[in-house]
């Protein structure tokens, strides 16, 4: 017997709303985001980004966080801080180094490494730390499993991003972008 046709658009509905989506980069911004005050040596520092390491989300399987995506939430927060300058003398390389991410459950945790460098316009790396977050969404915040995968990597992301501008700041309060570590 064939299925009616109302209950034949629900289940496609249901089946395509549970399809992967990769992490908004939107959602991947700090919301507070503390401008660096004029004479900061960050303050218009950086010119340009550069990301390796994400990847496209395959809507037949999990979420993930597309390198384009982590840029463009990378800029906007540089741009929000005053980091961010076309005149700036350093590039920004942020590697997606690991996203460890749980195969099913209630409640997705993910884990997010990034390694961040400042090169300067020879190529030599003034500044560099490797980040690690972890975020996770709770079943209150979506019944779909996709969509708290979803939300645990921006969460991440978000997270990640945040404490590489607080670290950016607490190294110029401590006297510039000279040593590596």
């Amino acid at each position: 017997m064939p299925m009616p046709r109302p209950f034949g658009a629900l289940a496609l509905c249901a089946l395509l709303s549970a399809c992967a989506h990769g992490a908004d980069e939107t959602a991947m911004i700090p919301a507070a985001i503390a401008p660096l005050p004029a004479g900061n040596p960050h303050r218009g520092a950086i010119s340009g980004i550069e990301t390796a390491g994400g990847k496209d989300t395959n809507p037949a399987l999990a979420s993930q966080i597309a390198d384009a995506d982590f840029k463009a939430a990378l800029r906007s927060a540089l741009l929000l801080s005053g980091a961010y300058s076309a005149s700036g003398r350093y590039v920004l390389r942020a590697e997606i180094e690991e996203i460890t991410q749980p195969l099913f459950g209630l409640d997705m945790q993910v884990g997010l490494t990034v390694r961040y460098r400042l090169q300067d316009r020879a190529g030599k790396t003034r500044w560099e730390r490797r980040i690690v977050t972890r975020h996770t969404a709770r079943l209150g915040e979506s019944f779909l499993g996709s969509e708290r995968l979803r939300y645990a990597n921006e969460g991440a992301a978000r997270e990640n991003i945040a404490a590489f501008l607080r670290a950016l700041g607490a190294e110029a309060r401590a006297g510039g972008v000279a040593d590596v570590s």
